[in-house]
C-alpha cells in the first residue's frame, strides 16, 4: 500500500466488473459494520461502538484484511466492557483492493464505518460499494479533495440509491458545522457572517518539540496528501460548485493572521491565523444544502481561524504552513515525508500515536461569534434617539463548543452517533446523497446525543444587542 500512498493514486477506477449485487434496502444482518477496525483510530472506535450497542441495542461487526488483528481488538474488548463475556463480534474480511470483498461486506449492513485512511488513497472503493448496494456510509475523514470528489462522482447515484454518504463525522467537522447550526437556530434576528475560532490545549505543540508525538502517521501522510494535491483540490472544487451552483466565501485578506478577542469573559486578544481547511469548505457545502434544498434563509458567510495565542507561535505556525505546502509538492521530498513521518514532523507523527495521558489531557474549544442585526426595540425611550432606522440594532451572538479528547475520543463517538442517528432518526434524514453533517442532521438529535454522551457541549456564552454602535468584537 506504500507504494500507492506514494504515487498518490486513488482507487477511483475500481469495478465491481459488472456485477450485479443485491442492493434491497430489506433488513440486514447487522445495523453497523466498522470497517479498518484494526487501525489506530479504527480501534477506539470499536471499544465506543461495543458501549453504544449496548445502549442502543444495536448488531454490529468489525472488517478488514488483517483477521488476526481484528480477533486481537475483540479480546481486547471482551476483556475490558462488561457484558460481552458471553457475546461474540463477527469478523468480516474486506480488503480495498478487491471491491468485490467490499461490496460483500456493505450488502450485509445498514451503516458502514470507515475507517481506513488516507480516504484520498483508499476511500473511494468504499464509497462506490455503499452506493451500489444502497448501504449508509460514514467516516472520519477531513481530506477536502476527497469529499468534494465523492460528492461530484457519486451525489446523483446515491440519491437515486437511497445511500447516505456522509463524511466529516469527526473533530473535522461536526464542531465547527453543528456549531454553525446550533448559531444560526438561536440568532435572534439576521445573521450576516460568522467567524470561527478554533483551539486545542493544553496550547500549540510547537513549544513541545522535539519528538512529542500529538497524531498518528496517517493523519500526517494525509495533510501531506493534501498540500501536494492543491490542482486536484482545486480541479474537483471547480467541478462540484458549477454542477451545485456553489458560492464560496472570498478569504479575508486583512484577517489571514490578526488579533481578536474570541471571549467576552476575558478582554484579552490573541493571534489567529486564517484555517479554511477542511472546516470552512465543508461549512459551505452545508449553507448551499440549507438554502437550496431545504429552502432556509441561510445568508451568512463563514470563515475560519485557528488561535495560536501569542505572536511568536502563529508565525512559526504560519511558516511551517508555507514550506509544507512547497515542499510537498516536491515528488522525492514527499516520498521521504511519507516514508519517514516521524523524523520529518519532529515527533510530532508516529505509527504509535499519542499516549492515552496525552490524549485525555487533550481538550478543544470551538467560538463562533455570529454578527448581524435584530429588530428588538431599545430597552428604554432614551436610546431610541440613538437607535438604527427602524429600531434594527447590531447584535453579536457567541457559542463555545467543547470537546474533551477531540482527535480520537470524540470522533469515535462523533462518527457512531451519525451511524446510529442514520438508524433511529431515519424519517428525519434526507433519503440519500453526498451529504456533510449538518446537511444530513440538521433535523436529528444527532446534537443532543454528542451532548447527551459527554462527546461534545454547546453552548451560548453571549447574546450582545449594541444601539447606534459597532460591538467591540467586530
Amino acid at each position: 500500500m506504500e507504494g500507492k500512498i506514494l504515487e498518490e493514486e486513488t482507487t477511483a477506477d475500481h469495478s465491481p466488473a459488472n456485477e450485479q449485487i443485491a442492493n434491497i434496502k430489506s433488513k440486514r444482518k447487522y445495523d453497523i459494520i466498522v470497517f479498518g477496525a484494526s487501525g489506530f483510530t479504527g480501534q477506539y472506535v470499536v471499544m465506543e461502538m461495543g458501549r453504544f450497542s449496548q445502549t442502543y441495542n444495536l448488531t454490529w461487526a468489525i472488517a478488514g484484511r488483517n483477521t488476526d488483528k481484528l480477533q486481537n481488538i475483540l479480546d481486547k474488548l471482551y476483556k475490558t466492557l462488561d457484558g460481552y463475556e458471553d457475546k461474540k463480534i463477527d469478523i468480516i474480511y474486506a480488503d480495498v483492493q478487491d471491491i468485490k470483498t467490499v461490496m460483500r461486506m456493505a450488502q450485509t449492513t445498514s451503516v458502514v464505518i470507515n475507517c481506513i485512511g488516507p480516504y484520498y488513497i483508499f476511500g473511494e472503493v468504499v464509497v462506490k460499494s455503499c452506493v451500489l448496494t444502497s448501504t449508509h456510509y460514514v467516516d472520519i475523514t477531513g481530506e477536502p479533495l476527497f469529499m468534494e470528489k465523492m460528492a461530484y462522482i457519486y451525489n446523483r447515484q446515491a440519491e437515486e440509491n437511497h445511500s447516505l454518504i456522509i463524511n466529516a463525522l469527526g473533530m473535522t467537522s461536526v464542531p465547527t458545522d453543528l456549531g454553525v447550526e446550533f448559531l444560526y437556530k438561536h440568532f435572534s434576528g439576521e445573521l450576516k457572517n460568522v467567524d470561527v475560532y478554533m483551539e486545542i490545549y493544553p496550547s500549540s505543540f510547537i513549544y513541545a518539540l522535539p519528538f512529542s508525538t500529538f497524531i498518528h502517521d496517517c493523519t500526517w501522510i494525509s495533510t501531506i496528501l493534501h498540500l501536494a494535491t492543491e490542482k486536484q483540490r482545486l480541479y474537483y472544487r471547480n467541478l462540484l460548485d458549477e454542477l451545485m451552483g456553489i458560492t464560496r466565501v472570498k478569504p479575508n485578506v486583512s484577517k489571514i493572521l490578526h488579533r481578536r478577542q474570541t471571549s467576552m469573559q476575558s478582554d484579552d486578544k490573541e493571534w489567529c491565523l486564517a484555517f479554511p481547511e477542511p472546516d470552512q469548505a465543508v461549512v459551505t457545502r452545508s449553507i448551499h444544502h440549507a438554502k437550496t434544498i431545504d429552502n432556509l434563509p441561510y445568508n451568512f458567510d463563514v470563515r475560519n481561524y485557528f488561535v495560536f495565542g501569542d505572536l511568536i507561535s502563529a508565525l512559526i505556525g504560519l511558516i511551517l504552513y508555507v514550506t509544507l505546502s512547497i515542499l510537498a509538492k516536491v515528488e522525492q521530498i514527499r516520498i521521504l515525508f511519507v516514508r519517514f513521518p516521524r523524523f520529518f514532523s519532529l515527533g510530532v507523527a508516529s505509527n504509535t500515536g499519542p499516549n492515552e495521558k496525552k490524549m485525555e489531557n487533550s481538550h478543544m474549544s470551538l467560538t463562533l461569534i455570529g454578527r448581524g442585526t435584530t429588530s428588538a426595540n431599545p430597552p428604554n425611550d432614551n436610546l431610541k434617539e440613538i437607535a438604527h432606522k427602524d429600531n434594527i440594532a447590531a447584535r453579536t451572538t457567541i457559542i463555545k463548543v467543547r470537546a474533551k479528547n477531540p482527535g480520537y475520543g470524540f470522533t469515535s463517538k462523533a462518527v457512531i452517533l451519525g451511524a446510529i442517528t442514520i438508524i433511529k432518526d431515519h424519517i428525519n434524514i434526507p433519503k440519500g446523497g453526498v451529504l456533510t453533517p449538518a446537511s444530513a442532521f440538521r433535523n436529528t438529535q444527532f446534537m443532543n446525543r454528542l451532548m447527551d454522551h459527554d462527546a461534545a457541549v454547546f453552548e451560548i456564552e453571549s447574546d450582545l444587542i449594541i444601539y447606534g454602535q459597532q460591538s467591540k468584537l467586530v
